[in-house]
């Protein structure tokens, strides 16, 4: 899928090993995106390290129109 980040948020970074690597601005842009198990939206960078949107957050931004998310 497709998501549009349209102001800046902060996202919560995992390692591909799902360890913690802290927060990451994202600006706004065009990203891709997966959907995981757990309902988070990943992020994918240019690194190969994902970034997760946990549903709290993106849910109330989507509501904001931080984040619109195309099929």
């Amino acid at each position: 899928m497709v998501v549009y980040i349209t102001r800046n948020i902060i996202a919560r970074m995992r390692r591909a090993d799902g360890t913690d690597k802290g927060y990451l601005p994202l600006n706004p842009g065009k990203y891709q995106a997966n959907t995981t198990n757990d309902g988070a939206l990943e992020i994918l960078q240019d690194i190969g390290e994902p970034v997760y949107l946990l549903p709290f957050i993106w849910w109330e931004k989507m509501e904001l129109g931080d984040i619109l998310i195309t099929a």
